[in-house]
């Protein structure tokens, strides 16, 4: 993983945070997903919750072109994030850290701050919140990279998965495979979470 920081808002604020993400996802049944925090001698003092708002305009525009929008709130910071895909298990983000007025101006008032990253959409309608996620997360170093056992609330549902974020494709790969075959645990095709939350709330319309 590489990170750049830039500064180029006209007033000297704005410090984005550019970094490329290797990642490899897969859904877990209660079961296995206590079995590992279990193998990985973690307690409920090692996850800290998140929430993720997800944003996107009337027309779709991040959505359309496989992007994510997010506003991320955490404990002690807020991080405002554009993820676009660069090629298959890897995606660029771009992330500025927001002030609580900030994030709460967003949340209450659909009001972002001037970021250079979404000039791309200036011209379009406001963007809107299409859904919020609460994440318990804990993460721990593994083989040259971060293990990350999240469990995910949003609207009725919940679900389980495990994260692996390494710096290589090829041998991410397979370290993550093989994690899932020590502990027998079926190859799942795991979406993103905003793509889960979004189908999720599909269903629910439909």
């Amino acid at each position: 993983m590489q990170t750049v920081y830039n500064r180029n808002n006209r007033k000297g604020r704005e410090i984005v945070q550019s970094e490329r993400e290797i990642e490899f996802k897969n859904l877990l049944t209660q079961e296995e997903f206590d079995t590992l925090v279990t193998v990985f001698r973690l307690t409920s003092a090692d996850f800290q919750t998140q929430t993720n708002y997800y944003f996107d305009t009337p027309d779709n525009y991040f959505k359309e072109k496989k992007m994510g929008f997010r506003l991320r709130v955490l404990p002690n910071r807020n991080e405002l994030t554009l993820k676009t895909p660069v090629q298959q298990h890897v995606m660029e983000e771009k992330t500025v850290i927001l002030s609580n007025d900030e994030r709460d101006a967003i949340i209450h008032e659909n009001r972002f701050p001037t970021v250079s990253f979404l000039e791309q959409i200036k011209d379009k309608d406001p963007l809107i919140c299409i859904g919020s996620m609460q994440t318990n997360r804990a993460q721990i170093a593994y083989n040259k990279g971060v293990l990350f056992f999240d469990h995910s609330l949003y609207s009725r549902k919940e679900d389980f998965e495990v994260e692996y974020e390494c710096g290589d494709v090829e041998n991410g790969q397979k370290v993550f495979l093989q994690l899932l075959q020590e502990h027998h645990i079926p190859i799942r095709p795991t979406d993103k979470k905003i793509a889960r939350l979004l189908k999720y709330n599909n269903s629910l319309e439909g």
